[in-house]
């Protein structure tokens, strides 16, 4: 069999994270179960045109709009089984429009809960309409999806529960697992500094907890455009907060591990893969009860959903005095998730399963 992908980025890419690590995991084990997998992605103009990734074939295009125009052109030049439409940055890729194969949509989540502050009033109109278009755009395709907040979205849009597959993501309990924690507490946020994802009340929670904590550490993972924004409010305060930049996975998976607690402020997302790493590691997560993030704390288990800033200083403090409960759970929870699992779903749907 042969698989064709559309993505807009790879696992390459320097802006890669949760949506692009999922089509790296299931596509490398895909392709060790004998389908071809073929991913055409958009080239940031620094890698190469073409690559074999662990058996992942990926073509690269200069340009969004250029890899838009491409597809007919790569359905022809692939000649796949079946296709996937991922949908990791809402604009449609259309494959149904230009052949009678079969065409699966992964939907990641409705973007236009999170574009608020991220475009220009103009922009949010226009992608939250071309969101609405989904179901006349696709139809007659199965749509899959990792959430039960993102699938409950597809049913609002007007597509039949009958077409949504559920297939939650995994996460490499290898690689994330659970270790010593530092001597003193340390606090963690590790992901993109973007507006929807609200990085700067890790600097709140600071400031609200550092004189309850003797010697509290707080550690920011990350770039984005927010990062400069976040450092000024710091600058020339004598307070313990280190800023990484962005690491290597084995890098974050030793920072994730030894920290006590993992903060987490989005508004939204499709799923909560850095709770699920921290969960995986031990290492329990304080986020806002939003779509998404719902699907991945139980909450009083492997962490806690808060309804605003100011109820994460009591959810932290009952967390370290109970931290090695917090940590068994936590990584109990993981294990329900692997990326073979994952992998299995989507062979079998490949399959007409």
């Amino acid at each position: 069999m042969k698989l064709l992908w559309f993505a807009h980025r790879d696992i390459k890419h320097p802006k890669a994270g949760g949506a692009e690590r999922t089509i790296y995991e299931v596509g490398k084990r895909l392709s060790k179960l004998n389908i071809g997998v073929n991913l055409v992605t958009v080239n940031p103009g620094n890698l190469l045109e073409y690559e074999n990734v662990d058996g992942i074939i990926i073509y690269r295009i200069k340009g969004n709009i250029r890899t838009h125009l491409y597809v007919r052109k790569m359905i022809k030049k692939i000649n796949p089984d079946v296709i996937i439409d991922d949908m990791g940055h809402a604009v449609p890729w259309f494959s149904p429009w230009f052949t009678d194969k079969r065409v699966i949509v992964f939907f990641r989540h409705l973007h236009a809960k999170s574009l608020p502050g991220q475009v220009n009033f103009f922009l949010a109109k226009i992608i939250t309409l071309v969101e609405k278009l989904y179901p006349i755009i696709y139809k007659n395709n199965i749509f899959v999806t990792e959430s039960d907040t993102s699938e409950n979205d597809l049913i609002d849009l007007g597509i039949k529960k009958d077409r949504i597959v559920r297939i939650p993501p995994g996460v490499d309990l290898n690689l994330f697992h659970t270790g010593k924690k530092t001597d003193n507490v340390q606090l963690l946020y590790f992901g993109g500094l973007r507006k929807y994802k609200r990085p700067e009340y890790a600097i709140t929670i600071y400031e609200n907890l550092y004189k309850k904590i003797d010697n509290l550490k707080l550690i920011i993972v990350g770039d984005g455009i927010l990062l400069n924004e976040i450092k000024d409010k710091v600058k020339g305060k004598n307070y313990n907060i280190v800023f990484t930049g962005k690491l290597e996975y084995d890098e974050l998976a030793k920072i994730i591990r030894e920290s006590w607690v993992n903060l987490h402020f989005s508004v939204t997302e499709g799923w909560g893969y850095s709770i699920l790493e921290a969960s995986a590691s031990g290492t329990p997560s304080v986020a806002f009860k939003v779509p998404g993030v719902v699907d991945t704390i139980i909450d009083g288990y492997n962490g806690f959903l808060v309804n605003n800033i100011n109820e994460f200083t009591d959810k932290i403090l009952y967390i370290i005095k109970n931290e090695d409960k917090f940590i068994l759970n936590s990584r109990k929870f993981a294990e329900n998730f692997t990326w073979e699992k994952t992998a299995d779903l989507w062979y079998k749907l490949l399959n007409g399963n």
